[in-house]
């Protein structure tokens, strides 16, 4: 994810991937299912649900034990080939729809741009979930995003590990580091 690509600089973070995994780790799981929808980046949490288990999106009152961030299960290609075409980035941002099966993670090393615009980080900041927290411009529609332990709901989840500025409206790429497991 480097922020110029040839002579196409980026000037934002919209069309990115929220979420791409830097650095695999064995903790991570896709056996439950969405309770409500659910968009790829965002922190869920585990509840009970007609004796199930699903994940739903972490809120303020939730605590950081079972925390997880959700990925799509498969990055299936789009069958469309119009003008509508879906990219790849665009198919990896797709809302997990209530009932499909969520990918998540516990520990790794992600890159994020689901990240609040509004504030400002630096390398070996921590950051947490802000479940009411500003998303980027062109982000999916909603609130809730990563923002530092100051403004989070749901602190110390994540170690700043390179902040990459991207344009001019505050978007950054995080290269961030979970705080538990192998990461």
């Amino acid at each position: 994810m480097c922020p110029e690509s040839g002579s196409f600089p980026l000037t934002g973070v919209a069309k990115l991937p929220n979420v791409s995994v830097a650095k695999q780790t064995d903790d991570h799981w896709s056996d439950r299912k969405a309770s409500g929808d659910i968009v790829p980046g965002e922190a869920i949490v585990p509840v009970a649900s007609a004796g199930k288990q699903v994940f739903r999106v972490a809120n303020s009152g939730d605590s950081i034990t079972q925390l997880a961030i959700a990925l799509r299960t498969v990055d299936v290609p789009d069958p469309n080939s119009g003008p509508s075409e879906l990219g790849p980035n665009e198919i990896r941002n797709q809302t997990i729809k209530h009932g499909e099966y969520v990918h998540r993670y516990y520990s790794g090393v992600f890159h994020l741009t689901l990240v609040d615009p509004r504030r400002s980080y630096e390398e070996g900041q921590l950051i947490g979930w802000d479940a009411d927290g500003q998303r980027p411009e062109g982000k999916a529609e909603g609130v809730g995003s990563w923002a530092p332990n100051a403004n989070a709901d749901i602190d110390s989840v994540f170690e700043v590990q390179e902040v990459r500025r991207i344009g001019s409206d505050g978007d950054v790429i995080l290269t961030v580091r979970s705080l538990r497991g192998a990461a």
